[in-house]
């Protein structure tokens, strides 16, 4: 038990310092899609995680983490506008640099993100 409530108090005390270091960020915890395995109860229980400065941005369906899901974002921007007639004689270098104005200019917001991971007993 003491190696959970060890991690616990780690993870916390990150999510302390960083809130203390940066109180004009709004704090986003992120649920991890396995803790919550169905509609039937009313609520389901979950870990501390991991706690980061990113920035987000939240789009039709889903949340984007400028972290690791730019690419992704590139991509999808491409595979936008590659058979639009105006872009047809851009390089691949051009198409990229393209897209990557393109993400940057979402309306991202830096944030504190907190992981919310399955209870640490589930895991063994």
């Amino acid at each position: 038990m003491s190696k959970k409530l060890d991690k616990q108090k780690e993870n916390v005390n990150s999510l302390l310092k960083l809130i203390a270091e940066n109180p004009e960020l709004r704090i986003v915890p992120m649920v991890d899609s396995e803790v919550v395995c169905g509609d039937d109860f009313k609520w389901w229980q979950g870990s501390w995680g991991k706690s980061e400065i990113d920035e987000i941005y939240i789009g039709d369906e889903r949340i984007y983490f400028k972290s690791l899901d730019c690419e992704d974002l590139e991509q999808d921007y491409i595979d936008e506008i590659c058979f639009d007639d105006k872009y047809k004689n851009l390089s691949d270098e051009e198409f990229g640099k393209k897209a990557a104005k393109h993400v940057n200019r979402l309306p991202w917001e830096k944030v504190i993100v907190v992981r919310i991971n399955l209870p640490e007993e589930w895991c063994q």
